[in-house]
C-alpha cells in the first residue's frame, strides 16, 4: 500500500511524533556535521534520544498493520529531535524531527514532485488528511525545497486521539533529502508557530 519506499516512510514518521521523555536543556545549535546541517533549538525545549525515539514509534497506532511493522522494521533514526514539554504530558507535545532519507528512484526530481510522491499515500492513511497549505515551492537555508501544511489525527496504544497540525520541508540534496516536520495541537497555546519559525529560520544546511 505504501509505494513511495524510503521517501514516503521517511515522511510518515516525522508526522508521527506524540512525545517522549527528556530532560530540559540551554537554547544551543545543534550540529551534524556529516549530513551537513545545523539548527537552533528553542529555548526550555527538550532533546529526545534514540530510545526515546523509538518507544514513541511504538506507541503510535496506524490503520494500517503492514505499515506499522514496516515503521519499525525500517524506520531511520532522525538527526534531531525536539520537544517543546517533558513527559508526562497530557496533550499533544509539539516537536521538531530531522531526518536524512535516500532518495531512491524519485532522485533528480523537483522538491515538489518529491513531496507529492510522498503524501499521496499519506492522504490514502489518515481519512482526515487535509492541506492547509498545499505543496509549493521555498527555500530552506537558501536551497531549493518544498513545504506543507497539513491537519491530521493520530492515535497512541491506549485509543486516544490526537488532532495535529503539521509542517514539513523537503529538501533535495544528491542523492537523499532532508526532512524537517515541526507538529503540534491544532489549537491552543501550544500551537508553537514562533518557536517552528524561529527553528527553520535557524537551519543551515552545506552546500
Amino acid at each position: 500500500m505504501f509505494r513511495s519506499s524510503a521517501v514516503a516512510l521517511g515522511l510518515l514518521l516525522v508526522l508521527l511524533w506524540l512525545g517522549n521523555p527528556a530532560i530540559a536543556e540551554e537554547a544551543e545549535r545543534f550540529e551534524n556535521p556529516t549530513a551537513g546541517i545545523s539548527l537552533l533549538k528553542p529555548v526550555g525545549w527538550n532533546t529526545a534520544s534514540l530510545q526515546d525515539v523509538e518507544e514513541n514509534r511504538g506507541r503510535v497506532r496506524l490503520p494500517d498493520a503492514e505499515l506499522q511493522k514496516a515503521i519499525q522494521k525500517h524506520a531511520t533514526a532522525p538527526l534531531f529531535v525536539f520537544m517543546k514539554h517533558p513527559e508526562p504530558h497530557d496533550d499533544l507535545n509539539p516537536s521538531v524531527q530531522v531526518i536524512l532519507r535516500p532518495l531512491g528512484p524519485l532522485a533528480g526530481g523537483s522538491p515538489v514532485q518529491i513531496m507529492e510522491a510522498a503524501v499521496g499515500p499519506l492522504q490514502q492513511m489518515f481519512t482526515d488528511f487535509e492541506f492547509v497549505q498545499a505543496i509549493h515551492e521555498t527555500t530552506v537555508s537558501g536551497l531549493p525545497a518544498a513545504h506543507m501544511t497539513a491537519t491530521y489525527s493520530i492515535l497512541n496504544a491506549e485509543g486516544s486521539e490526537f488532532p495535529t497540525l503539521s509542517r514539513m520541508w523537503i529538501v533535495p540534496r544528491g542523492s537523499f533529502m532532508f526532512l524537517i516536520g515541526m507538529s503540534g495541537p491544532q489549537e491552543g497555546p501550544d500551537v508553537s508557530e514562533s518557536e517552528f519559525t524561529a527553528v527553520l529560520d535557524s537551519v543551515e544546511i552545506l552546500e
